[in-house]
């Protein structure tokens, strides 16, 4: 395995993983990380993301998700306000909060997302045109 600080973990038939985490030794924050699933049906790719999370948390104790529509708990708000955030419960008590980014997200805007959810400095893409719209290939290393 790659022993890089970013290294690509968890590949299924479509690409790797598309997940970012913030660095264990960084300041925690609201938002531990950023999951952006390849399609509209995340719960296909949920055990490759517990698979990748596995050595942070330990074996998935519990999972939950954080749908609100918005502060004032209006149901019909768009699905661009929805907090959607997923918290991943482990054996080991370690708990992270992540941010799903819906699938159809443009992937510049997507990278972005994921760099602040990690708590990464947003930067310009600097990805090849023809290799952008694939998205993130690293999963910062857990």
């Amino acid at each position: 395995m790659n022993t890089s600080p970013e290294t690509s973990i968890g590949r299924d038939a479509s690409g790797p993983i598309r997940l970012m985490l913030r660095d264990r030794t960084a300041t925690t924050g609201p938002i531990d990380g950023a999951w952006w699933p390849r399609t509209d049906q995340p719960m296909t790719e949920l055990h490759q993301l517990v698979t990748a999370v596995g050595p942070r948390i330990g074996k998935l104790a519990r999972l939950g998700f954080d749908w609100t529509t918005s502060e004032s708990g209006d149901s019909t708000a768009s699905n661009e306000q929805a907090a959607r955030i997923m918290h991943v419960v482990g054996s080991n008590g370690a708990a992270l909060a992540l941010l799903v980014i819906p699938s159809a997200t443009e992937a510049p805007a997507a990278r972005s997302q994921m760099r602040w959810a990690a708590g990464k400095p947003r930067v310009q893409d600097p990805a090849p045109a023809e290799t952008a719209a694939d998205g993130p290939r690293t999963l910062v290393q857990i």
